[in-house]
């Protein structure tokens, strides 16, 4: 009873948010349906029912005050990954993808596992470069179009750079045909909130923004086409449809979405059980909260982030006149060895400037220092740590405290 009282509490002074200028919110009236699905959400938590990460990402989103709900969904999740690691037991990419979005909303860092060495934001990484692979060499991802567009979206809350390569390959390669049997409203939302997320990040180059923009335009149409009397697509498929048109408002004109009507229709129906199921309230209640999957990006999280060391060397002895340069640098637990090298950048452009490209391995190091590898005279930049060759590109790597990159100009 005490649990229902604080999620009522923290409910009724929270559920004002607006669409746009005002027009899209919940009104006084609706408050009560809204809380009551809210709160009827948040009683499927418990130590028996297996844990789900969208249940926990729609609290977090609501900003609920409810901390024992929250604390035990945390811990759960956990436990579960770690279980589903340990015994190979079935860990798809979109599953992955929910469970840092979920625990990022938390504050909860997903690349630390109780009594596991395993980095979710890694595993996440892994798992969609499985679903590249297999769209660039079938055509079709390893799983769905749905679960990639998850995979896109948490790479790009969690500042991945892989988000910008995983977004090219995937607006490339997704299907923008309503006549065709692999269209879906759910995953044309999925795939516009990643998107929409992706072109807002830095250093994305002009045509990966040229192409991602155009298919998110081609997908926001297909979503706005499937609107009927208030719905988008179906009952259960209209929450992630309005998420995805509440975050990308600014991609279409205005009087395409009647939000009001959408909103309307949704809390008329909470009163009939429809979104008894907790997935389904959970996809709807962001909306209702003038939220999105995005919006994590931008969750406040204390600001006590470890931080790490890292010593960063760059070294030339084979062409022109020969340099070795090198850098401390300080950088929050778990960055990529891109990061550091943007660090060392920031702090002495004149000696750690360098440019990449992006490849479907992610950034690829064309230059340091503007010297330049070329295929001519088969000379690249080889990374180390220590003496020991790099296996994981520049945008995957994650250096350990007071460990020593080393950039060393070769041929191959």
């Amino acid at each position: 009873m005490k649990q229902v009282i604080i999620l009522c509490a923290g409910l009724l002074s929270l559920i004002h948010s607006c669409w746009a200028n005002g027009v899209c919110h919940v009104s006084d009236e609706q408050k009560s349906s809204v809380t009551s699905l809210a709160v009827t959400m948040a009683r499927s938590v418990g130590p028996c029912v297996t844990p789900d990460p969208s249940v926990l990402l729609a609290l977090r989103l609501g900003k609920l005050k409810d901390v024992f709900a929250q604390e035990l969904l945390v811990n759960l999740l956990k436990e579960d990954a770690v279980q589903r690691i340990n015994n190979n037991e079935t860990f798809t990419s979109g599953k992955v993808a929910l469970y840092v979005l979920a625990l990022q909303s938390s504050c909860s860092d997903p690349t630390e596992l109780p009594n596991s060495n395993t980095d979710l934001v890694q595993l996440l990484e892994t798992k969609t470069q499985e679903e590249l692979d297999s769209i660039n060499s079938n055509g079709t991802p390893l799983t769905t179009w749905y679960q990639v567009g998850l995979d896109v979206l948490a790479q790009c809350v969690m500042s991945q750079p892989a988000a910008i390569t995983s977004a090219n390959i995937s607006a490339t390669t997704i299907p923008t045909d309503a006549s065709g049997h692999i269209f879906s409203v759910d995953t044309a939302a999925v795939a516009v909130m990643a998107f929409t997320c992706v072109l807002d990040m830095e250093d994305v180059p002009s045509d990966i923004y040229t192409t991602v923009n155009s298919t998110l335009v081609a997908l926001l149409d297909l979503i706005l086409d499937a609107q009927s009397d208030g719905l988008i697509g179906n009952i259960y498929s209209t929450g992630l449809a309005a998420q995805a048109l509440t975050i990308a408002k600014s991609f279409y004109a205005p009087e395409r979405w009647n939000c009001s009507r959408t909103l309307k229709k949704m809390i008329a129906l909470i009163p009939e059980k429809k979104f008894s199921l907790p997935i389904a309230a959970a996809q709807l209640l962001p909306f209702l909260w003038g939220k999105s999957y995005v919006s994590v990006k931008k969750n406040a999280c204390p600001c006590n982030e470890a931080q790490i060391s890292v010593e960063f060397s760059v070294i030339n002895d084979l062409i022109g006149d020969s340099f070795k340069n090198g850098i401390i640098v300080s950088v929050k637990k778990g960055s990529t060895l891109l990061e550091v090298m943007r660090q060392a950048e920031a702090l002495d452009p004149t000696n750690f400037s360098f440019q990449t490209e992006s490849s479907s391995w992610g950034a690829y190091v064309t230059s340091i220092n503007n010297l330049v590898g070329t295929t001519q005279d088969r000379t690249y930049w080889q990374f180390f740590s220590n003496e020991t060759p790099l296996e994981e590109g520049v945008s995957s790597y994650k250096p350990s405290d007071h460990e020593h990159i080393v950039a060393i100009f070769s041929k191959y």
